[in-house]
C-alpha cells in the first residue's frame, strides 16, 4: 500500500489536541453502504461570495490634497500607481505623505484640514495594504483613520464624505474578513452619509450592502435593495454604474431562483456595457463586458440544471445516464430512452456554458474575475465528468491562485479548487496526487487562522475530512469534520454545520457505530430545519442541487430509522422516520418558494383520532431499493410495512402509469395492469384492515406523488370504488373542519375565451352557471375576471369557497406555476397574495379553493410540488385540483355534481369528490382520464 504522508509544515497547522499527522493512504477494500455512498466533492461547493467585485475599491484621495483636474494624476501617484496594481509603491508614497504630514515643522495653521489629510492617506494605506492581504495592518491604519475622521469639529460636506470613504474601506476590510454583518453596518452607516451630502458614491455602498445581505442569505433582502437602485438609476443616461446594478440584480435573482427576470436584468447589462464600450472602449467597459458573460453563464448553468431536475435527474445521473445501454425491456427502453435525450441536451447547454466561461476568460483584464471564470469552468467539466479536459486546465489555475495575497474570496477559490482537484484525481487514478490536494487544503486552514476567519477554516478541515473519507481513512477524517463541525457551531453557521454533521454521520457508520450515525444524521437534520427560512442562503453558486445537497441527508437518516433487518423498529423510531420525511417535504416546499411556507398546529394523527369520519393515514417513503409505508389508523398506534422494489422502477412505473391515464379516452390493459402494481406495492398488503367508504389520506414521497391514487386498481375495482382519497403535502393541517359547520358564500371566476395561447374553454360558462345556482355566488368571468377585480371582490366580501376555472400549470419552478387571469398570469406567489387579502378583513379562512382546468407540466416530474405550493401558500383549509387538462365538458360535469353532493346533504370534501367521480365513472366516462385527475389536498371533512 501506497503511503502518501503530508509534510509536518502542513499538518502542523491543524490543532495539536488531535493532530497525529495522519497519512493518506490509497481508498481500502471496504466501503460505505450503496445507499448512504459519499457524496461527490461538488454537492460541498466552497459557497464563495459573489463574483461581483466590491464597489468599495475606489482608492479615496481628498480634493482638497490632490486637486481636482481634468488631466490624469501623474503615472507615479499614489493614485496612480495603486490602479497599476502597484500596491507596494503606493504604500510608500503614502508613507512618506503621511510622514510629511505628521512632522514637526507641519504647518499647525492648517489644524483640521491637515487631520482631514491624515485620516484619508490612512484610510488610502488600509486599502493598498488590504490588497496584498496584511489584514493586521490594514485594521490598525483605518481604525485609526475612522477615529480621527470623527473627532474633527467641522461637519463640512468634505468632512462628511471622508468619514463616509473611511467607512467604506473598513467595510471592505470586514467583508473580506468574512464579517459581513459587521461590513453591512459600516456600509449603512457610509451610505447614509454620502446621502446627506448629495454624493453618488451612496449608490456604490447600497451595492456593496446587497453583496453583504447575500453573504449572509438575506436574497429577498438583496433583490429589493437592488432593485430599487436600479429604479433610482432608470432615468439616468446609460453608465457603467447602471450595467453593474443590473448585473448585480440578476446575479441575485438567479440564487433566488427566478431565472426568467435574472435573464432580462443581466442582457439589459450586457446591452449597456456593450455599447459603452463601443462608444469608447476602456478596461473599465471591457471588465464589465467580462463580467456580465460570466453572470450569463452562471444563468446558463443554473437552467440547465433546472430543466434537468424537473425531469427528476441530478448532473451525476445525466451523465451516468449516456453511459449505461439500453435495457432490452421495451417499457423499460423508453423510459431509458426519453431519459437519454433529456440528458442529452443538458450536455448540450453545458458546451454553451462552458463556452460563456472561456469567453469570459479571454476578455476580463481582471486575475481575478479570469480565476473565477476558469474556476468555475473546471468545476462545470468536472460536473459532467470531463476528466481529460478537466485534467489539462487545473495546473494553470493552481498557478493563478498561488500567486494571490490570502484573503476570504482566495481561501474560497483553494477550497473549491481542493474539491475539484480530488474529483479529478478519484476519476484519473491518482493525477493530482492526494498528498498534493492535503497539502493545500492544510496551508488554507493556516491562512484562514491567520485571517482569523473561522467560516474558511471550517470549510477547509471539513473538506480535508472529506478527503480522507474518500481514501478510507476513517478516524483521521473523523477528527477533521469534527474539528470543522467545532467551528461552524461556534459562529452558528447551520448552512455549513449540516454537512459536517452528515459527513460525521456517513464516518460513524462506517465505521460500525450505527447509534453514532444516527445521532449525526438527526442533528444535520436540525440544522437543516432551523435554516429552512434561508435555504436559499445554502444556494450560494451554480453547483448547488437541493436533490443532492440535501434531500439524501433526510433519505439516509430515514433509511437508518427503517432499517430492514428490524421489521418491527420500536415506535419512537417510526415517528421519528416519519416527522423526518415530512421534514423533507416541507423542505421542498421552502425550497420551492425559496422562504418557509409551512406552518401549521393540528397533526394528521391527531385529526385522524378525534373525528367522527373513519379515515387512515398512509405516509410513503421512497428509499433507493424500497418503498416504507408507515400506517396510522384511528386510536391505533403507527404501523409499517415494506415493499422491496427499486426506486428507479418506482419512478418508471410511476411515469408510464401517468402517461397511460392521462393520455387513454379508454381504460387499457396496460394502465390497469400499472395501476394494479402500484396498487400492490402500497395497499393490498393493508387491504384487509381498511373499512369501505374510509378515507384514505395519503402523505406521498418522490414519484409516488405524480399518481392519482384514486385510479389504483385491485383487478377489479378502482380505489376510489371503495374509498374516499385525500392528499396531504405534509403531517400536520391548518384547523381542521368538516365545512357544514359554516354557510356557504363563494367567490367564482373563470375564463371562457382563447388567452395567451392557450384554447378557449366554452364548457366553463355552463361550469359556473350551474355553481351560482347552487351556491350564493360573485362571478367574474372574460374580461371581468382581472388581478384586480378578483382582489376587490375577496376584500369586499369573504368567501367560504374560491372557484377558479381557468387555465393553470403546476411546475416544481414556482416561477412557472401560475392561473390565466384575463390580463395576465397570476404565479402562485401573486395568487398567495390575492388569497390572502381576505384574511386581513375576515377571522375566518377560505374554506376551499378549486382550481378546475389546470395541469402539471408535461415531463416535469416534480411538477406536484408546484400543485402543494399553492395548496399551502393560499391559507385555504383544502384544495381542489386536476394534474392534468381534463375534457372540458367532462369536467364541467364533475364539478357541477360536486357541488350538488357537497350541498346536498352532510357529507365531507373528500366524499363529494368521490360521488363526482363515480358519477363520471359510471356514465361515459369510464377511463380514468376524466375523472382521476382531480385531487383534493389538505382537510377532507
Amino acid at each position: 500500500m501506497l503511503a502518501l504522508g503530508l509534510a509536518h509544515s502542513a499538518t502542523a497547522t491543524l490543532p495539536a489536541a488531535s493532530s497525529p499527522s495522519p497519512e493518506i493512504h490509497a481508498a481500502p477494500a471496504t466501503s460505505p453502504p450503496e445507499t448512504l455512498r459519499t457524496q461527490r466533492w461538488s454537492e460541498f461547493p466552497a459557497q464563495p461570495p459573489s463574483t461581483f467585485p466590491l464597489r468599495s475599491s475606489f482608492f479615496a484621495l481628498p480634493s482638497s490634497f490632490f486637486a481636482l483636474r481634468s488631466s490624469p494624476d501623474p503615472p507615479h501617484s499614489a493614485r496612480s500607481l495603486y490602479d497599476a496594481g502597484r500596491y507596494r509603491e503606493a504604500i510608500a508614497q503614502l508613507e512618506a505623505l503621511l510622514d510629511q504630514l505628521r512632522q514637526p515643522g507641519a504647518d499647525p495653521s492648517l489644524g483640521e484640514q491637515t487631520r482631514l489629510q491624515i485620516g484619508l492617506t490612512l484610510a488610502n494605506l488600509s486599502l493598498a495594504h488590504q490588497q496584498l492581504g496584511e489584514w493586521a495592518t490594514a485594521e490598525r491604519h483605518i481604525a485609526e483613520a475612522v477615529q480621527l475622521l470623527n473627532s474633527l469639529a467641522v461637519r463640512t460636506v468634505t468632512v462628511q464624505q471622508a468619514q463616509a470613504q473611511a467607512l467604506t474601506i473598513l467595510g471592505r476590510l470586514q467583508f473580506a474578513r468574512g464579517q459581513a454583518d459587521a461590513a453591512l453596518e459600516s456600509w449603512e452607516r457610509a451610505t447614509a452619509l454620502f446621502q446627506q451630502v448629495g454624493d453618488l458614491a451612496a449608490i456604490d455602498t447600497q451595492m456593496n450592502q446587497a453583496q453583504a445581505l447575500q453573504s449572509l442569505g438575506l436574497y429577498r433582502r438583496a433583490i429589493a435593495q437592488l432593485a430599487a437602485i436600479n429604479q433610482q438609476l432608470a432615468a439616468t443616461p446609460d453608465s457603467l454604474t447602471k450595467a453593474q446594478v443590473l448585473r448585480t440584480l440578476g446575479d441575485a435573482q438567479r440564487v433566488a431562483g427566478d431565472l426568467d427576470a435574472a435573464r432580462q436584468a443581466l442582457e439589459q447589462s450586457r446591452r449597456i456595457a456593450a455599447a459603452l464600450h463601443t462608444q469608447s472602449p476602456t478596461p473599465a467597459t471591457q471588465e464589465a463586458i467580462a463580467a456580465v458573460t460570466l453572470s450569463l453563464a452562471n444563468l446558463g448553468r443554473a437552467r440547465a440544471i433546472a430543466t434537468l431536475g424537473q425531469a427528476g435527474m441530478t448532473p451525476t445521473e445525466a451523465v451516468q445516464r449516456l453511459k449505461t445501454p439500453l435495457s432490452d425491456n421495451r417499457a423499460r427502453r423508453a423510459y431509458e430512452q426519453r431519459q437519454q435525450r433529456i440528458a442529452t441536451t443538458f450536455l448540450q447547454q453545458t458546451e454553451i456554458v462552458l463556452k460563456l466561461y472561456d469567453e469570459a476568460a479571454q476578455v476580463s483584464p481582471s486575475a481575478e474575475l479570469r480565476l473565477q471564470a476558469a474556476l468555475n469552468h473546471l468545476s462545470l467539466l468536472v460536473e459532467t465528468a470531463q476528466w481529460e479536459q478537466a485534467r489539462s486546465r487545473y495546473p494553470a489555475l493552481q498557478q493563478q491562485l498561488d500567486l494571490l495575497p490570502p484573503s476570504r474570496p482566495t481561501l474560497f477559490n483553494q477550497i473549491e479548487l481542493a474539491q475539484g482537484l480530488t474529483a479529478i484525481s478519484q476519476a484519473s487514478g491518482g493525477d493530482p496526487g492526494l498528498e498534493a490536494i492535503a497539502r493545500r487544503l492544510s496551508k488554507t486552514v493556516q491562512q484562514a487562522r491567520e485571517l482569523d476567519d473561522l467560516r474558511a477554516e471550517s470549510l477547509a478541515l471539513g473538506s480535508l475530512g472529506h478527503l480522507y473519507e474518500q481514501t478510507g481513512q476513517w478516524r483521521e477524517a473523523q477528527t477533521l469534520t469534527q474539528q470543522a463541525l467545532n467551528l461552524a457551531q461556534q459562529i452558528a453557521a447551520a448552512d455549513i454545520a449540516y454537512r459536517w454533521q452528515w459527513q460525521l454521520g456517513r464516518l460513524l457508520l462506517v465505521q460500525g457505530d450505527k447509534t453514532g450515525a444516527i445521532a449525526a444524521y438527526s442533528q444535520s437534520v436540525q440544522s437543516l430545519q432551523a435554516i429552512r427560512g434561508d435555504l436559499v442562503a445554502i444556494n450560494r453558486d451554480v453547483q448547488f442541487s437541493f436533490r443532492e445537497s440535501v434531500e439524501p441527508v433526510y433519505r439516509q437518516l430515514v433509511d437508518l430509522l427503517l432499517d430492514p433487518q428490524n421489521p418491527t423498529p420500536d415506535l419512537e423510531r417510526l415517528v421519528q422516520a416519519r416527522d423526518v420525511i415530512e421534514g423533507l417535504q416541507v423542505a421542498e416546499l421552502d425550497n420551492f418558494f425559496r422562504e418557509a411556507c409551512l406552518d401549521t398546529q393540528f397533526q394528521l394523527d391527531r385529526v385522524v383520532d378525534l373525528s367522527t369520519l373513519p379515515a387512515a393515514v398512509l405516509y410513503t417513503i421512497v428509499l433507493p431499493d424500497r418503498i416504507e409505508v408507515i400506517l396510522k389508523q384511528p386510536q391505533q398506534p403507527l404501523r409499517r410495512y415494506t415493499t422491496p422494489v427499486a426506486q428507479e422502477t418506482v419512478e418508471r412505473v410511476s411515469e408510464d402509469l401517468l402517461r397511460e391515464l392521462r393520455d387513454r379516452a379508454y381504460p387499457s390493459p396496460e394502465g390497469l395492469a400499472l395501476s394494479q402494481q402500484v396498487y400492490d406495492w402500497l395497499i393490498r398488503p393493508i387491504a384487509d384492515q381498511l373499512t369501505e367508504n374510509q378515507t384514505l389520506v395519503f402523505v406521498l414521497d418522490g414519484a409516488l406523488r405524480n399518481v392519482p391514487m384514486a385510479a389504483l386498481h385491485d383487478g377489479r375495482q378502482y380505489l376510489i370504488e371503495h374509498y374516499s382519497v385525500a392528499l396531504a403535502p405534509g403531517l400536520q393541517l391548518p384547523d381542521p373542519r368538516p365545512l357544514q359547520q359554516r354557510q356557504f358564500r363563494a367567490l367564482i371566476a373563470g375564463l371562457t375565451e382563447a388567452r395567451d395561447n392557450f384554447p378557449a374553454l366554452p364548457n366553463v360558462e355552463k361550469e359556473l352557471e350551474e355553481i351560482q345556482k347552487t351556491l350564493p355566488s360573485r362571478v367574474l368571468i372574460n374580461t371581468s375576471f382581472t388581478q384586480q377585480n378578483f382582489q376587490n371582490s375577496l376584500s369586499a366580501a369573504p368567501a367560504s369557497i374560491v372557484h377558479v376555472a381557468t387555465h393553470g400549470e403546476f411546475s416544481s419552478n414556482a416561477a412557472d406555476t401560475f392561473i390565466l387571469a384575463w390580463d395576465s398570469r397570476v404565479n402562485v406567489k401573486d395568487l398567495s397574495s390575492l388569497l390572502q387579502v381576505q384574511e386581513l378583513d375576515s377571522p375566518e379562512p377560505i374554506e376551499l379553493l378549486v382550481l378546475s382546468a389546470c395541469r402539471t407540466a408535461e415531463g416535469d416530474r416534480r411538477a406536484t410540488l408546484g400543485l402543494a405550493g399553492v395548496a399551502v401558500r393560499a391559507g385555504a383549509r383544502s384544495t381542489i385540483a386536476s394534474l392534468w387538462s381534463v375534457d372540458d365538458e367532462a369536467g364541467a360535469d364533475l364539478m357541477i355534481e360536486f357541488y350538488h353532493q357537497l350541498t346536498r346533504s352532510p357529507i365531507s370534501k373528500a366524499e363529494a369528490l368521490r360521488q363526482a367521480q363515480l358519477s363520471l365513472l359510471r356514465a361515459n366516462y369510464d377511463a380514468p382520464r376524466f375523472w382521476a385527475s382531480y385531487v383534493l389536498l389538505g382537510n377532507w371533512l
